[in-house]
């Protein structure tokens, strides 16, 4: 068994706030929206890539004996530097675009979730493939190429 900390990817909805930051940046790019609304912009996420998860999840299955795994990036950045760097990848200073709506914040007990990959990383040597840098990326070239065809 595992843990699967937050999975990000090109095909989450808009309800996750990793699709709704790039959908929104994208937008606001094209000059289609002028503002992104968001709630809790300090909180802290363990951002990691579904693919890397699911490659991971096929090697726990086949691991010789049962064992539970926390699978995560080992990481934490905030949803405003998930933001600020989505802007930044299109050239846009995201102080003239980001705003924080009170309306949006969710009552959470929990800000700062790290997920411990020690032992994923020993027994099954897990290795985090795709960093935010590189989910931001993806995310973002797939947001893009939407409206490029």
């Amino acid at each position: 068994g595992a843990i699967f900390f937050n999975h990000e990817s090109e095909r989450r909805t808009s309800e996750y706030v990793s699709r709704k930051i790039t959908q929104s940046v994208v937008r606001i790019f094209l000059k289609k929206q002028k503002k992104l609304f968001l709630g809790d912009i300090k909180g802290k996420i363990d951002w990691g890539y579904a693919k890397d998860y699911a490659e991971i999840a096929w090697k726990i299955m086949h691991h010789k004996k049962p064992e539970f795994f926390i699978i995560a990036s080992g990481k934490t950045f905030s949803v405003k530097h998930f933001a600020k760097s989505c802007f930044e990848y299109v050239g846009l200073n995201y102080k003239k675009y980001l705003k924080v709506d009170k309306k949006l914040l969710r009552k959470s007990k929990t800000s700062n979730l790290k997920g411990d990959i020690k032992k994923a990383k020993k027994l099954i040597n897990y290795k985090v493939k795709t960093n935010l840098k590189n989910i931001i990326k993806i995310m973002m070239d797939d947001e893009l190429r939407k409206y490029n065809q």
